[in-house]
C-alpha cells in the first residue's frame, strides 16, 4: 500500500517547482525595475522583448520578415549613441536577424550557403568592400584630416547602415519560402499606405507612422500592379487598391509636388507597369500625363521644375565638383563609410554640402569597386526581374502582379539613387534612423528573388 508520504511527495514536487516558477518571475521583475530606474527605458525594452523574438525567429526566420517590416513601419523605439543619429529598432531586428540567420547556417545547417541567383556575388561584394572601405579609409586617411570625438560612433553607424541593408536583401531572397508570405508583406504594406492617407485626409497626426523615402515607390507599384495583373482579387478589393491608389497618387503628385522623389520614380513605376500590361494603355496613360502636366503648366514649371533646375543645374553640381575634390584622389576603395564628412570639415567647411546622390555617395565612400558591385547588383536584378516577369506572364495571379510590381519598383530605385539618398541613407543627411525607410526597398527587392526562386522550382503560382 502506497504510504501517505508518497501521495503527497509528487504534490509537493509540483507545488515546489510552481513557487520556484514564481518566485523566479517575482525576482525578474524586481530585477528589471531596478534597472529601469537607472537605464533608459529603451533599453529595458529591447531586454524585455528580444529574448522571445530571438527563440520565435530562431524556429522560423521567415517570421522576421514581417516582424522587420512591422518594426519599420510602426516602431519607433531607438537607442541613444551619444550623437544626433538614434539607433532605430528595425536596425537592431535586422542586425539579429542577420546573425540569427549566420549561427543557423553555422551550427545546425552546418553549411554556408544562398539560394542560386544572379544578385548573390554583387550582394556579397558589397558588403565585403564596404567592410574593406571602413579599414582602407581609416588606415589611409590623410594626416592632415583631424576627426572629433564622436567620429567613431558615426562611422560605426554608417558601415552598420551599409552591410545591413544588403543583408536585409540576402535574408528576405533566402528566407521567404512561400507566395503566401510575399503577399503577407504585400498586405501589410498595404495597411501601412492606408494607416497614412486616412490619417493623412482624415486631419489625424500619426507620427509614429514612418512612410518615409521610397515608401510611396513600393506601396504604387506593387498595389498597382496587383490591379492589373491578378485577375483573382475580388471586385471589392480592387476596388479599395484603386481607391487608396487615386488618394496616394493625388496626394504625391498634387499636394506634395514639390519632391520630386516623392512622386517621379512612383510615377516611373505606374507607367513601366502598365507597358508591360499593354502597350495601348501605356500610351493613352503617357498622353493622359502629358495633358495633365500641360494644363497645369504653370504651377509645375514654377515650382517643381524651377525648384528642380536650381537644384540639379547649380546645387547639385557644385556639390558633385566639391566632392570630387576629395573622391578624385581615393578612387580605389573611397573614403570609407561617412569618410568624406571629415575630409570636408577640415579642408573646406564652408563649402561642405549633401552630392544629392546616392551614385556619388557610394563612389566617394567605397570608391571605383563598391559602385561597380553596385552598378552590377542592379543591372542583374533588372535582368532577373524580366525573366520573371515573363516566365510569369498570363498567369493573372498574385505572383504575377508582385512580378510587375517588383520589377517596376527597381526601376524605380535606380531613378531615385540619382535624385538622393534613398536607397543607402548617408549618415550626415538622412542619420541612421534613415535606416528605417531604406530598408523598405531592400526587403521587396529580396522577395523578387525569392518569387523567382519560387518559380524556378514550380511553386510560383
Amino acid at each position: 500500500m502506497i504510504s501517505a508520504v508518497q501521495r503527497l511527495a509528487p504534490i509537493s514536487r509540483s507545488l515546489r517547482l510552481r513557487l520556484l516558477v514564481i518566485a523566479g518571475v517575482l525576482v525578474g521583475l524586481l530585477g528589471v525595475g531596478f534597472v529601469a530606474s537607472r537605464v533608459s527605458p529603451e533599453l529595458v525594452l529591447v531586454a524585455v522583448i528580444a529574448p522571445p523574438a530571438i527563440l520565435l525567429t530562431m524556429a522560423n526566420l521567415k517570421y522576421g520578415m514581417p516582424a522587420l517590416l512591422l518594426t519599420a513601419a510602426f516602431v519607433r523605439v531607438s537607442l541613444p549613441t551619444g550623437t544626433q543619429s538614434r539607433i532605430v529598432a528595425s536596425l537592431l531586428l535586422a542586425a539579429a536577424l542577420a546573425g540569427l540567420w549566420l549561427a543557423r547556417m553555422m551550427v545546425i545547417d552546418r553549411r554556408m550557403y544562398l539560394k542560386p541567383a544572379y544578385t548573390n556575388v554583387p550582394a556579397l561584394g558589397m558588403i565585403i568592400v564596404t567592410i574593406i572601405s571602413y579599414l582602407w579609409g581609416n588606415a589611409f586617411r590623410d594626416p592632415l584630416v583631424v576627426v572629433w570625438s564622436t567620429w567613431p560612433v558615426v562611422q560605426l553607424g554608417a558601415l552598420g547602415v551599409m552591410v545591413l541593408l544588403p543583408s536585409v536583401f540576402l535574408l528576405s531572397a533566402n528566407c521567404v519560402d512561400s507566395v503566401r508570405w510575399l503577399e503577407v508583406l504585400f498586405w501589410i504594406m498595404v495597411a501601412v499606405g492606408a494607416v497614412s492617407i486616412v490619417s493623412y485626409y482624415a486631419k489625424i497626426q500619426l507620427r509614429f507612422v514612418n512612410t518615409g523615402g521610397l515608401f510611396s515607390l513600393w506601396f504604387v507599384s506593387l498595389s498597382f500592379a496587383q490591379v492589373l495583373f491578378n485577375r483573382k482579387l475580388s471586385l471589392f478589393v480592387r476596388a479599395l487598391l484603386i481607391a487608396l491608389l487615386a488618394a496616394w497618387l493625388y496626394h504625391k503628385f498634387a499636394v506634395e509636388v514639390y519632391w520630386l522623389a516623392g512622386w517621379l520614380p512612383p510615377l516611373i513605376a505606374v507607367m513601366l507597369i502598365t507597358l508591360l500590361r499593354s502597350r495601348k494603355a501605356a500610351l493613352v496613360l503617357a498622353l493622359g500625363v502629358a495633358i495633365y502636366v500641360g494644363i497645369n503648366w504653370g504651377h509645375y514649371s514654377n515650382v517643381v521644375f524651377a525648384r528642380e533646375a536650381q537644384e540639379s543645374g547649380v546645387t547639385r553640381l557644385a556639390a558633385w565638383a566639391v566632392n570630387w575634390r576629395v573622391t578624385g584622389r581615393h578612387l580605389l576603395f573611397g573614403t570609407g563609410p561617412a569618410g568624406y564628412a571629415a575630409y570636408y570639415m577640415s579642408y573646406f567647411p564652408s563649402q561642405a554640402m549633401a552630392t544629392h546622390s546616392n551614385y556619388i555617395d557610394i563612389l566617394s565612400q567605397g570608391g571605383v569597386v563598391s559602385l561597380f558591385f553596385v552598378l552590377w547588383f542592379f543591372a542583374a536584378l533588372t535582368w532577373m526581374g524580366y525573366k520573371l516577369c515573363v516566365r510569369l506572364k498570363d498567369n493573372g495571379d498574385f505572383g504575377e502582379g508582385f512580378a510587375n510590381g517588383a520589377l517596376a519598383g527597381c526601376v524605380g530605385c535606380i531613378l531615385a539613387m540619382a535624385l538622393g539618398d534613398w536607397l543607402f541613407p548617408f549618415v550626415y543627411t538622412q542619420t541612421i534612423a534613415g535606416f528605417d525607410y531604406a530598408m523598405y526597398s531592400w526587403l521587396f527587392l529580396g522577395g523578387m528573388v525569392a518569387l523567382s526562386s519560387l518559380s524556378a522550382r514550380g511553386h510560383g503560382r
